[in-house]
């Protein structure tokens, strides 16, 4: 198999999905909101990954769309998860709950939940959107490989691979020399960003390399659902601390919300971790012999 033929398939294949996810979008079907952002940046992470396989001076201009629409359609997910982890944790029965914080917290996300909704409306109606799906079509229906795609995945693929996993080991690296937690939260957010990457490029080799890659994938998947809870405390300790301000600035207690923020940063140690022993296990040398 030429690698341009294993390339072909995951662009075709997520390309179809996204138009499947802008019908729902554009009929405001559940989830579809986040699906099509998780579309976008498996998309974006495909053009990456096997950049070399195909004309950068094409996928470039692409990637930067795609990156912009997922960040358009990221504010309606975000909003749903804080609001349901922050009610679940008022609904805690050793939360003590003081002063209105249930009323003040339903405000701020019917607020922002209505903000959002009506960005990705805006967004999926704007000509930029219209000119991303176009460009997406073209490269689809005529993809602008370079040579290199006519080489065997065997040979061509997995030094891109490896350089995604590489990448992620230099972010993991990186997160641990961080010396502030501003930092550290940067860091391992970009950390988060990389292992996507090198999950979905494993995704897309899977029909070349079966097993072997899929259970780098679940590998990968743990790493990203630990660093993806943790990145969710970030937001939602942020909230809260607006909410205290807030309770603050009209004479209330901010105990309810210092209890919030403490459950918050407990959570963000366990997700941590969770992420320090997922990638212990991603990490192991065996599992990438397949890369050669």
């Amino acid at each position: 198999m030429a690698a341009r033929d294993l390339v072909e398939r995951r662009v075709v294949s997520l390309h179809r999905e996204l138009l499947a996810r802008d019908e729902e979008m554009r009929r405001q079907a559940p989830d579809a909101v986040h699906q099509a952002r998780v579309t976008c940046r498996r998309l974006r992470a495909a053009l990456g990954t096997f950049g070399p396989l195909l004309d950068r001076s094409v996928t470039g201009p692409v990637r930067v769309e795609l990156q912009w629409a997922a960040r358009e359609l990221s504010d309606a997910r975000d909003a749903e998860v804080v609001h349901l982890r922050l009610s679940s944790l008022v609904d805690e029965p050793d939360v003590s709950v003081v002063g209105p914080v249930r009323r003040r917290m339903e405000r701020l996300f019917r607020a922002r939940t209505e903000s959002a909704d009506a960005e990705v409306a805006e967004t999926i109606a704007s000509p930029r959107y219209s000119e991303l799906l176009a460009a997406l079509g073209h490269l689809v229906d005529d993809p602008p490989w370079t040579p290199a795609a006519d080489l065997e995945v065997a040979v061509a693929i997995p030094p891109l691979v490896r350089r995604d996993y590489a990448r992620l080991e230099r972010r993991v690296v990186r997160a641990g020399a961080t010396t502030t937690s501003a930092a550290h939260d940067v860091a391992v957010h970009e950390g988060r960003k990389a292992a996507k990457r090198l999950r979905y490029a494993c995704e897309a080799v899977e029909p070349a390399w079966a097993e072997d890659a899929t259970r780098v994938v679940e590998a990968t998947t743990r790493i990203t659902k630990a660093l993806g809870e943790r990145q969710d405390t970030v937001i939602s300790r942020r909230v809260v601390r607006g909410l205290a301000v807030s309770a603050t600035a009209a004479g209330e207690s901010t105990a309810t919300y210092d209890q919030l923020e403490a459950r918050e940063e407990q959570r963000a140690r366990e997700c941590e971790a969770a992420f320090g022993e997922a990638w212990r296990e991603a990490s192991r040398p065996e599992l990438w012999a397949w890369l050669g």
